[in-house]
């Protein structure tokens, strides 16, 4: 489904050049599930923003079911992350004017889909990690582990092709960690969809098909 073919990213200043990624060479297949793993600013972050199209790499070749994104245009980009990924950011990225029930719609709703229908596939997400009691309220006014559960909802309701999630248990605690794995990876496994996680915690590591490790710029299995 998807496959990196000799990824570079690296930035240049007058004095050196900083390499991010090196030559860097990844396949995911339909309905598999990977992590990734590696030390702080090893690249695992850039990993994630090259395939959703956020940041450009500097060399290499990214293909989804066969067609070239590399070379998209930021509308192409937009489309694609729209209609086939799902996205959990390390900071969140909600909207802290909406609420919880609206930042989680709101994928479908860009997507036309009817507000009353949104909300109801939203508030079902909801009751399945626990943000019922939430639901209604401003997403600025939650605490790290409820905001981290909205944007995993967010990530998972429009059943997306892939998900790529940085550190997405990062705030929560273990007992809330395992439901949102196995919450991530049961959906996977239902809309047959892929998952790469950047994860640093050794306990999840057996849910995984694959384990991959990053550092200094190279992959490693």
């Amino acid at each position: 489904m998807l496959k990196l073919g000799k990824i570079s990213k690296f930035y240049k200043n007058p004095y050196n050049q900083v390499d991010v990624l090196v030559n860097l060479d990844l396949e995911i297949q339909e309905n598999q599930i990977i992590a990734l793993r590696g030390p702080s600013g090893s690249g695992k972050t850039t990993l994630l923003n090259i395939i959703s199209g956020i940041d450009n790499p500097s060399s290499g070749d990214i293909f989804f079911n066969d067609i070239n994104v590399s070379s998209y245009t930021d509308y192409e980009l937009t489309m694609f992350r729209k209609n086939n990924l799902g996205i959990i950011f390390q900071f969140f990225n909600l909207i802290d004017d909406l609420t919880t029930i609206e930042n989680i719609s709101l994928p479908l709703i860009l997507q036309n889909y009817d507000k009353s229908e949104a909300y109801k596939k939203s508030k079902r997400l909801c009751h399945s990690l626990n943000l019922e009691h939430i639901q209604d309220r401003k997403t600025c006014f939650l605490s790290g582990g409820e905001a981290q559960r909205v944007a995993i909802a967010r990530a998972l309701i429009t059943k997306p092709k892939l998900i790529l999630a940085d550190e997405p248990t990062g705030n929560l605690d273990k007992e809330n960690s395992q439901k949102t794995i196995n919450l991530l990876i049961n959906s996977c496994r239902e809309n047959n969809a892929s998952l790469l996680m950047v994860s640093h915690d050794e306990s999840l590591m057996k849910e995984f098909d694959k384990v991959y490790y990053i550092d200094s710029g190279k992959l490693h299995y």
